[in-house]
């Protein structure tokens, strides 16, 4: 059986095959169609099977990630939506709760807002009004409903978003709305908040399900035209697309709620890095994916990736479960300039792919991330993705020297350096956040970096911040499309319960969550998803009576308990994310979430090398190391044996990604063919049987 997991980036598409059997991975990179990502696509999965000499038909898998759901949102080319509210609450989406909060540019007196999801004229209101307890007060005026979709059929709108008042509680109203609009409008994308986001604070609700409406017809169109495209191209096998939350879901869900999408690429290195911890025995590590737009952090602990329910995307509040993942605009296609004040700013707008970076060839005149990196040798301009794709270090040159180099009255290498400082910098802070500031110590974990320019900057970035062990898997490059073919399916369910644990008897959590465990498993049954081998995670969303925010805790054992084991465990990761629990304060279930995982992804080993003799460098390299132009010996990372190890100063190289070594770091390779680096003390003693590299 082969399997393909194809990864939809902001530059590059990557696209990789592994052979269940032997274990032999193929992979390859083309670049991304913006304007059409489903060229790109196919051209990729065209190429694979040119490379491996495979037969369409002999593809028995394909999992798929994609950017373009972000992308849409941010970028404000979603469909055109029109939202349906209760009466008196069409600006609902104007309060933007937490727009402000913890955000560099608080006060930034010219901070302008970007625009709401819908505009005023399309935000329209009907007669219906539930009380908080879900009782039907006013029922819903349903010749209104009728002359809205009347108006909405003679408009240019292509989804509707329903979300009324309190329906988290009863989804009465919202149902026959639904019904009512999909049987009036059925070329449309109708979808309610009840099917999206079913918990109170109505804000978010409203957000989360326009912005769903917004991606279904452009989501809907893309998935229904690749797998035609697939299907014409000979593929008849499984076909899945990887969620926010690290799971693998069947097109027919997606489809229906493509929310799911939204951190669907950088969700793929997440569920390769859990396998990879899971092989080598990490049970802690933080995560650096540097791709062409952003760099992504995220951490697992204990084998398992941090999980959020909430995100903040350019402002818009979403709520749905996904891997937590903290971004910033430091990728290798970042745009480098300077600000009025003199200062160096990278990002976050991004070359993309078209033209890409000045050093590509394709007409860029702005500086990159990757320029500056082409300029200070980090990388090969004749060995970039293994020679397929040549880069113009000249074309980098001029345009740092233009753009950075004689504003700041520097040299070309020093302006680049100053660019590699700040993006290091950036990377750090986002580092700092994700750990830190939640109550970890970074140096208590290995740093597992991946993505085309992770390698690049791994070194960097663990020296500050006191990491002493970096990880750089197979096939860094092409990470996150790995992930693809390892990951299992998941699907996540939720349903509100608000009430104090002392209010609640445990039989009603029980019956809650197995109410939501039967209608979870009715749906991958109408879905046509295999059910069997289903392992069932059961979480509550807990936390003090008055406070805004929840914690999500696991649900252990069965009733009489869980209330005290929800209230234990609440407490415990209240401590830890905040350094302190209210004893006096009454703990509050919320809701009360579900995750059935069935086993999807391939579990098998790569294929291995066998130990060999010493490495011999196939070359020297040029590279800007503290301060200074050194030459460094280069060695091929596909030709270092298991268990041999290189001494810095060196360069390793590989065909999607690069590392530079300083002077104490040690680079071995395990028997997963990780390249493991470790950063020594300056005086501390190398490990033992090390072999040396040339003399710089």
């Amino acid at each position: 059986m082969k399997r393909i997991g194809i990864d939809v980036g902001g530059t590059f598409t990557d696209v990789v095959m592994v052979d269940d059997e032997t274990g032999r991975i193929w992979s390859t990179k083309v670049p991304t169609t913006p304007r059409d990502r489903v060229i790109g696509t196919i051209e990729g999965f065209d190429k694979i099977l040119q490379l491996s000499g495979a037969d369409s038909a002999e593809v028995a898998f394909l999992g798929h990630g994609t950017t373009m759901a972000t992308n849409m949102v941010v970028e404000g080319t979603g469909a055109k939506t029109a939202l349906i509210t209760t009466q008196g609450f069409r600006d609902i989406l104007e309060l933007r709760r937490v727009s402000r909060h913890d955000r560099a540019d608080l006060y930034d007196l010219l901070f302008d807002n970007p625009r709401p999801l819908v505009e005023r004229r399309w935000r329209l209101e009907v007669s219906e009004r539930l009380r908080h307890d879900g009782r039907v007060e006013t029922p819903l005026d349903h010749a209104q409903l009728e002359a809205l979709a009347a108006r909405i059929r003679g408009s240019d709108i292509e989804a509707v978003a329903v979300c009324f008042l309190h329906a988290h509680v009863n989804p009465q109203h919202e149902r026959e709305a639904v019904d009512t609009l999909r049987r009036l409008l059925p070329e449309h994308f109708i979808c309610a908040s009840h099917e999206v986001n079913p918990e109170a604070m109505e804000y978010e609700r409203t957000s989360s399900t326009v912005i769903n409406a917004m991606l279904g017809p452009v989501c809907g169109r893309y998935i229904e035209r690749l797998i035609s495209a697939l299907a014409q191209h000979g593929f008849a096998g499984k076909f899945l697309f990887m969620q926010s939350n690290g799971g693998l879901a069947s097109p027919a869900m997606v489809v229906d709620k493509p929310i799911v999408l939204l951190e669907s690429g950088p969700a793929g290195g997440v569920s390769a890095a859990i396998r990879n911890c899971e092989k080598s025995a990490l049970k802690n590590a933080i995560l650096g994916d540097m791709g062409g737009t952003t760099f992504d952090v995220s951490l697992i602990r204990e084998f398992r990736p941090e999980l959020r329910n909430k995100s903040l995307l350019h402002t818009y509040t979403v709520r749905s479960p996904s891997i937590d993942i903290d971004s910033v605009g430091a990728g290798g296609g970042s745009i480098v300039w300077i600000d009025a004040g003199g200062g160096v700013r990278i990002g976050p707008e991004s070359a993309g792919a078209d033209p890409g970076p000045a050093c590509y060839g394709r007409g860029g005149t702005r500086p990159t991330v990757t320029d500056c990196n082409l300029v200070l040798g980090y990388i090969d301009p004749d060995n970039f993705l293994g020679g397929e794709f040549r880069l113009d270090p000249q074309a980098a040159w001029k345009v740092v020297e233009e753009v950075i180099a004689r504003p700041l009255g520097v040299s070309v290498p020093e302006a680049a350096q100053v660019v590699r400082s700040v993006a290091n910098a950036l990377m750090a802070q986002a580092i700092r956040i994700m750990t830190v500031e939640r109550g970890y110590d970074p140096r208590e974990f290995s740093y597992i970096c991946y993505g085309g320019a992770g390698p690049v900057h791994a070194v960097d970035l663990a020296d500050e911040m006191g990491i002493r062990r970096v990880v750089i898997p197979p096939l860094p490059g092409l990470f996150s499309a790995f992930g693809m073919t390892v990951a299992d399916q998941q699907y996540d369910y939720q349903s509100p319960l608000e009430s104090d644990l002392a209010m609640i008897d445990d039989a009603a959590v029980h019956a809650a969550l197995d109410e939501l465990t039967a209608r979870g498993m009715d749906e991958l049954q109408r879905h046509g998803v295999e059910a069997h081998d289903v392992k069932v995670v059961r979480l509550a969303d807990c936390r003090y009576a008055g406070q805004p925010d929840v914690i999500t805790v696991e649900v252990q054992g069965a009733a009489p308990g869980i209330r005290a084991s929800l209230a234990r465990a609440f407490e415990d990761a209240h401590q830890r994310q905040w350094n302190f629990i209210s004893k006096d304060k009454p703990v509050v279930i919320a809701n009360v979430r579900l995750q059935l995982v069935t086993t999807t992804g391939w579990r098998g080993g790569v294929a291995n090398r066998a130990e060999g003799e010493v490495p011999q460098p196939t070359g020297t390299r040029t590279v800007y190391l503290d301060g200074g132009p050194r030459t460094l010996p280069v060695f091929a990372r596909t030709t270092i044996p298991v268990g041999a190890t290189i001494e810095g100063p060196a360069v390793i190289e590989e065909h999607s990604s690069c590392a530079v070594l300083k002077a104490s770091h040690v680079a071995r390779v395990d028997p997963d063919l990780n390249l493991v680096i470790e950063l020594l003390e300056p005086n501390a003693p190398h490990a033992p049987h090390a072999t040396h590299a040339l003399a710089a």
